[in-house]
Parts: C-alpha cells; sequence; structure tokens
C-alpha cells in the first residue's frame, strides 16, 4: 500500500499493487478494475468487472498499463481524474457510481453502497475520462 505525502496543493490518495489476472489483454490507465474472486481468489489478482464482480471494485489503474499476469498500481482512495465513466444514463456531481458490468468503466448507481462519486456532470454518451472520488478501501 502507497500513501501520496501528504501536502497542502494535491489531494490524499492511497495506491496499491495488483496484479492483472484478465488473460487476454493489458488494463490501461484509468479503467476500473475489480478484485477477481472468480479465477485467483488471492488478494492480488484484478479483472474486468462481471456480474458477479460489479461489488468488488479494487480501484482505477493509473500511472501506466498493465500487461496481462503482470503487476502494477491502481489508485484505490481519493481524487482520480482520469477514471473511465459511463454517461449514457446522466450523471450528476456527486452522485453515486459503481462498476459497470462486462466493461472496465464506472456506471450510475442509485440503490445501496457506492465505491465511487462522480466529481462532475456527464449525460452526453458511452465512457470517457472524467473526474471521481474513490473510497475503495
Amino acid at each position: 500500500m502507497f500513501f501520496q505525502r501528504v501536502n497542502r496543493s494535491d489531494p490524499e490518495k492511497v495506491f496499491i499493487s495488483v496484479k492483472n489476472s484478465y488473460s487476454t489483454a493489458a488494463i490501461t490507465v484509468g479503467q476500473v478494475v475489480a478484485w477477481d474472486y472468480t479465477t485467483d481468489a488471492d488478494g492480488v489478482g484484478v479483472t474486468r468487472p462481471t456480474t458477479a464482480l460489479l461489488k468488488c471494485t479494487a480501484g482505477v489503474v493509473v500511472d501506466a498499463s498493465v500487461a496481462a499476469s503482470e503487476y502494477g498500481l491502481i489508485q484505490t482512495y481519493g481524487h482520480n481524474a482520469d477514471a473511465l465513466v459511463d454517461g449514457t444514463s446522466g450523471l450528476a456531481a456527486g452522485g453515486a457510481l459503481i462498476s459497470k458490468n462486462a466493461t472496465f468503466n464506472f456506471d450510475k448507481y442509485s440503490t445501496g453502497h457506492s465505491i465511487a462519486f462522480c466529481g462532475e456532470t456527464y449525460s452526453t454518451g458511452a465512457a470517457a475520462v472524467k473526474k471521481v472520488f474513490l473510497r475503495c478501501m
């Protein structure tokens, strides 16, 4: 676990090291990943969210793409300006988000506990890079 050094000008962030267990491709910056409790179940592997893993969001990939079966960093807490968010259902700033099934992005979440929140209004189409606040800890 890596904690961003506390300072006055940058928001606090927390990062963790994970393994890309999504065997067919790299995961790239801004993509949302879920803990892989379908295949690996080891607390290190992450993959593309599926129906079974929608509430197992691990965080958002940061800094660099992570090749299949390789290790990289994801952000689990704090402000992130590079997260992929689907806006087809219309999102307002502060709106709750959840992993979207079979994609690497967030979508609107209307009931229950959320792990991320919109940082800006977005209602104009498919997934795009948007600001979010993460609470995946």
